[in-house]
């Protein structure tokens, strides 16, 4: 019985499957390889695009926020929220209190 070792002997079946199968496999890894650069290169583009400090999309936007702020929109909202909720705490005090005093005075005409 001869061993697969030897030189030669010819190739089987099974030897040219494998083959052909390694050969596939070998263009499949070239297409990957292909691909990831490409995938690379994009990812590349992509962060040069969000992160680049003259034009990226932070820049932008803290130029936006820079201009916003500096026009005083941005200050002027949060003091309006800012006062609108001190009104409502105003309103409520105000509130338990005449409730407190309503209740008192009920309890001494009552009595």
């Amino acid at each position: 019985m001869p061993s697969n070792n030897d030189q030669s002997c010819p190739p089987t079946a099974s030897d040219l499957n494998v083959s052909t199968c390694l050969l596939d496999l070998t263009n499949k890894i070239d297409q990957l390889i292909i691909s990831h650069n490409e995938l690379a290169e994009n990812i590349t583009k992509l962060k040069e695009a969000i992160y680049h400090p003259d034009e990226g999309i932070y820049s932008r936007i803290r130029e936006l926020e820079r201009a916003m702020i500096g026009d005083g929109d941005v200050r002027m909202v949060k003091v309006e929220e800012t006062i609108a909720g001190i009104k409502k705490i105003q309103w409520m005090v105000i509130g338990s209190t005449v409730a407190a005093i309503s209740a008192v005075l009920i309890n001494l005409i009552s009595n």
